[in-house]
């Protein structure tokens, strides 16, 4: 390096400073005693210097400025890059630093310096190549701030999940936003059904004039209402736009408040509050930071509404279930007993002596009748007690079930000749056996009393394996079942009404028997064919668990 030493010092040439002018980052070049002898101009620019300031005076102002960029402490002169250099007489690597100008503004820059020799070997003194990264150190921190922040909406959202419970959705909503953005006071306000008031649903730290103030105004009377409006995050504090808050606010300790939308499906569903003692300028990144965390929690509030909502449906659903079955045990009490006692005088009248032909005939009608209803009564019976009752779950062999049934209707199935096959293997499950039972049992006697003129009668009783369950079904191939009927059959009193099955009697709820069990053991029932004469097929799944 061209320099000359006078007086145990050092001058740098014009020649050299114009050089240094053509570098792009700032050069500073200082003496063997640590004291600043020359910078280009951009290195003036960052300190805020002018050409006539005398630097080798103000050297120490400007080196005892720089500071650790992360605990803004003044670096020690020995720490100094350029009194390291000096000291070892070797390069130190770039390193951070915090600079406070005199003027008291600050930047950030990186320097790395290098030693620098006389003509006789001596060190002369340091350079200094200063790189200013304030813009990188911003993003730097907004980035570092946007991940923070980013980091707590996941939070909240994982928080909120755990829970559907409204009000505790609600409390951790104000909580967590709180703490994501340190505030000190902080509430959630939703709208009535109307949309025209607002009231507060959770609070942190708000006095009782506050909320008394706002608790069940008028949307369009304050921001809250506005933010509700319009969906967009407000900023006010008492510098600016504080004319907006309530009364009680500007008497408050608050210097400002963000106010931001809670939106669920596309609409505002709420408003959450932040409140702060200091002044707060809103970026533009926590600007939409605030935004999902309003999402996030307008999701949570309206997720929690909904399974608030659902409790309370499925509650008048099995109030309104207990009434009808009180309704049906009511109604087929009373029906038992009139018939009871119809039957039993139709018994006494056979017995009392010699009838005429015709009296006979009535007689045996009227006990017929008699008998039918008494076993609709105890069908519908039957069927209202189903998932009413206390049952026992245990391990059943279907295999035996199914054996046991066609044991019992033996008969029957040989006065129709019917051929029976059992096909696949039959599971062992645990289920209500008496249930189960009774699905084959009404299965097995429909396929029996509508098996019709068949020469041929068959009866296929199987069951697959499916994975997760298993598939059962009850095969004929009697007289079938039109298209139209496929649905209807499940439901109660409904029958297939053709010309071949007027004479058959049944009191329309076996199926409708049928369907219930299945669902209520976690299975589906349904029922294929192709129509007249080609048989029917009755499918109904069992889980395994």
């Amino acid at each position: 390096m061209n320099v000359d030493l006078k007086n145990s010092g050092l001058v740098v040439s014009e020649d050299l400073l114009r050089l240094f002018e053509g570098i792009g980052e700032g050069v500073i070049v200082t003496n063997r005693f640590g004291e600043i002898v020359g910078m280009n101009s951009a290195a003036e620019a960052m300190f805020g210097l002018s050409k006539e300031m005398n630097i080798h005076k103000n050297s120490a102002i400007l080196l005892n400025g720089l500071c650790d960029p992360d605990t803004k402490k003044q670096v020690l002169p020995p720490n100094l890059p350029f009194n390291q250099t000096i000291a070892t007489e070797r390069p130190v690597e770039s390193r951070e630093f915090l600079v406070r100008r005199p003027d008291g503004k600050e930047f950030y820059v990186q320097i790395s310096t290098s030693p620098f020799f006389g003509d006789d070997n001596a060190l002369a003194g340091t350079l200094g190549i200063l790189i200013d990264v304030s813009n990188r150190r911003r993003l730097e921190e907004t980035l570092t701030q946007r991940n923070l922040q980013l980091s707590a909406i996941n939070r909240i959202a994982t928080l909120l999940n755990r829970t559907i419970d409204f009000r505790e959705v609600l409390e951790y909503s104000v909580r967590q936003t709180m703490d994501i953005f340190t505030g000190d006071a902080g509430a959630v306000l939703l709208p009535d059904k109307a949309g025209r008031r607002i009231y507060v649903a959770a609070s942190a730290n708000l006095g009782e004039e506050f909320l008394s103030e706002v608790h069940g105004s008028e949307v369009a009377s304050t921001i809250f209402g506005r933010v509700l409006r319009l969906a967009t995050v407000e900023s006010v504090s008492r510098s600016e736009n504080f004319e907006w808050m309530p009364r009680s606010m500007k008497k408050s300790p608050f210097a400002s408040v963000v106010v931001f939308p809670l939106r669920a499906k596309g609409r505002s569903v709420g408003v959450g509050a932040l409140f702060s003692e200091s002044e707060r300028v809103l970026e533009d990144a926590q600007r939409e930071i605030m935004e999902g965390i309003g999402t996030v929690i307008g999701a949570a509030i309206e997720n929690s509404r909904l399974h608030e909502e659902t409790i309370q449906k499925t509650r008048l659903l099995e109030s309104k279930n207990k009434e009808l079955q009180q309704f049906t045990y009511a109604i087929t009490h009373d029906l038992k007993s009139p018939i009871l006692v119809i039957e039993g005088f139709a018994r006494e009248l056979k017995r009392s002596g010699r009838l005429e032909v015709e009296q006979d005939v009535l007689i045996d009608a009227i006990m017929n009748s008699s008998a039918r209803l008494h076993s609709l009564v105890n069908d519908l019976l039957d069927l209202a007690r189903v998932g009413s009752v206390e049952t026992v779950i245990e391990e059943t062999d279907v295999g035996e079930l199914v054996n046991r049934v066609l044991s019992d209707l033996s008969i029957r199935l040989a006065e129709k000749k019917i051929k029976v096959t059992l096909d696949g293997n039959f599971p062992k499950l645990y289920l209500v056996a008496r249930y189960v039972e009774r699905i084959f049992t009404n299965l097995i006697d429909n396929a029996i009393k509508y098996m019709g003129d068949q020469p041929n009668p068959q009866l296929t009783i199987g069951a697959n394996d499916k994975g997760d369950h298993y598939l059962l079904f009850v095969r004929d191939n009697g007289i079938g079942i039109p298209q139209e009927f496929h649905e209807r059959i499940f439901a109660i009193f409904q029958r297939v009404k053709t010309s071949d099955t007027e004479k058959v009697e049944g009191s329309g709820l076996g199926l409708a028997f049928v369907k219930k069990i299945v669902e209520l053991s976690g299975g589906t029932v349904w029922v294929e064919s192709a129509g007249k004469g080609k048989g029917s097929s009755f499918y109904f799944t069992l889980p395994k668990q």
